[in-house]
This record gives C-alpha cells, structure tokens and sequence, in this order.
C-alpha cells in the first residue's frame, strides 16, 4: 500500500488516520497488514507514520503472544 499522509480532506482522515484504524484492526479483528510504502512530503506527518507502522509490525508480530 503506497500512503500519503494529506489525502484532500483533512475533515474525513489522513493517512495517519489510516494507519491508526489498521493498528487496531490488527488487534481487534487479526487484520494481516499490507506492506506500507509511505509516500508523504510532510516530514512530522512521515515520521508520526513511520511509527504507527512499526506499531503495527510490533503488534502483528506479536499477536499470538498476549
């Protein structure tokens, strides 16, 4: 999945937003996550991202173990 954090309407989500739902999607419903590319110009947005996608590796990862 190739994700932009300003995707034209800030009012109904970013990619950040995005990321967030896939992270709980993870825990909640055993969500495989895509391979994230991140393709965002917004540096602080990037590495808000950057994180919410180790996040959900970290998760993912360790899904059977809780």
């Amino acid at each position: 999945m190739s994700l932009d954090h300003d995707l034209g309407n800030d009012k109904r989500g970013t990619g950040y937003d995005v990321i967030t739902w896939m992270e709980r999607a993870v825990m909640e419903r055993g969500l495989i996550p895509p391979i994230i590319k991140i393709h965002s110009a917004n540096p602080v947005a990037r590495r808000r991202m950057e994180a919410g996608i180790r996040s959900i590796e970290n998760r993912y990862r360790n899904r059977n173990y809780r």
